[in-house]
Order: structure tokens, then sequence, then C-alpha cells
């Protein structure tokens, strides 16, 4: 039997784009004051690798992780990045050398997908915002699990449902910015990819032991070549 082709799977923030954090944050403080949620450690949480439903989680922490308060505030941010971000596309940048490897492993014989702890709508406005126009094939979001660690098991479940094949998880490759994407490929059996255009230089990533770490995703034929012969 013939090995599947390798599956690409991009995590969003801090990889593909960013998004202006103050701006950010000042929006998620607007919406926890709006719904009269006490949570005063917003401005100084972590969010780098971690789920949405994690993160808007964790602000209900005095208010008994109310799940009906959880789905007000899931809607308003919603709302907050089809309105307000969308309309402001300069909050969003575009990082270095993306299309060079969006166009490595799109025209390639890759399976593409995304591996984020967005939601799904968010993700796609983010993409759309930072003029990110493929159609990736499938996602793992971080909709309904708030552990990132389940999000590559979600992945295969995807690919065997679209491909109808048996996925090996050694044929996946995560590419990320954070211990956490390092940490959710290793769980999983997936090869990673540490790119350091987000928050985590090549040092503090390195104490995480991904397969490969790169400074950004240009030449992607090369590292391509040198993380599956790790």
């Amino acid at each position: 039997m013939s090995q599947h082709p390798w599956i690409i799977l991009f995590d969003i923030d801090g990889t593909l784009l960013t998004v202006d954090s103050k701006f950010n944050r000042s929006h998620l403080r607007k919406i926890l004051d709006e719904l009269n949620i006490d949570y005063p450690d917003m401005e100084s949480d972590s969010f780098s690798g971690r789920t949405d439903h994690d993160i808007f989680t964790s602000f209900l922490v005095n208010h008994d992780f109310d799940e009906s308060l959880y789905q007000e505030y899931k809607s308003l941010y919603l709302d907050y990045l089809q309105n307000v971000l969308l309309t402001q596309k300069k909050r969003v940048t575009r990082l270095p050398h993306i299309d060079e490897a969006l166009e490595y492993f799109f025209e390639g014989d890759f399976i593409c997908g995304l591996l984020t702890g967005n939601y799904p709508q968010a993700a796609h406005i983010k993409l759309k915002a930072a003029d990110v126009d493929r159609e990736f094939s499938f996602g793992a979001f971080g909709e309904f699990e708030k552990d990132r660690n389940k999000l590559p098991q979600l992945a295969i479940d995807e690919v065997q449902k679209i491909y109808d094949f048996n996925p090996d998880p050694s044929r996946f490759i995560i590419l990320g910015d954070t211990p956490r994407d390092v940490e959710c490929a290793k769980n999983s059996g997936m090869k990673c990819v540490a790119v350091t255009t987000g928050k985590y230089d090549r040092e503090e990533l390195s104490e995480h032991a991904p397969d490969l770490i790169i400074e950004n995703l240009a030449n992607p034929e090369k590292w391509f070549t040198e993380v599956i012969r790790s």
C-alpha cells in the first residue's frame, strides 16, 4: 500500500498573520464590561497557543463558568471580528513569506489544513482580513475542545472522513509558533516545524524540541525536505 500525501497543518496567529494585540485586547475588555463579567486579569493573560474556547471560558472563573454567558461572549466576539476587524484590516499583519509557503504546499502533492485555536468563523475572518484566499481542505479548530492537544485527533478524523484512508500521524506536519504547537504535535505523533514569527524566539522554542525551527516560512522546499528527514 502506497503512503498517503504529507498533510500540512497551518496555525494562524503568529504563523500566517498577527492581529494588533492592544487593539484586540481593548475589544475583549469592552465585551467583558458590556456583559458585566468580573475578570481583572485579562490584560496580563497569555493567549499564545491557547484555544478560543479555553481563553473565553477562563474569563468566567468568577461566574461559575456560566455556559449562557460564555455563548454571549462568543457571539459578541465574532461580531467584533466581522464588523470591526474586517473593516480595519490595517490591524492585521501578514507575516513574511507566507505566500511562498502556501504556493509550495497548495500547488504540490500535499493536503493542506488548518490547526488553530480559533473558532472556525474567527479563523476565516482573520484570513480574509489578511487577504489569504487559499481554500484549506479542512480545519481542526478551538471550538469544542479547550485543550489544544486534542486538535490533532480532530485533524486525523477530518482527513479520514474526507479522503477515506487511514491517516498516518507521522505524515502530518504542524506549522506553528508556540510551545503549545510543539506539544500537541509530539502528543499525537506528528512532526512540528516551529517558526519564530510569533512571541517565542529560537531559544525558547528549542527548549520544547520541535523537529525543526525556522525564522520564517521562506524556502519551504528546503525546510520541508529537512523536516521529513529528521
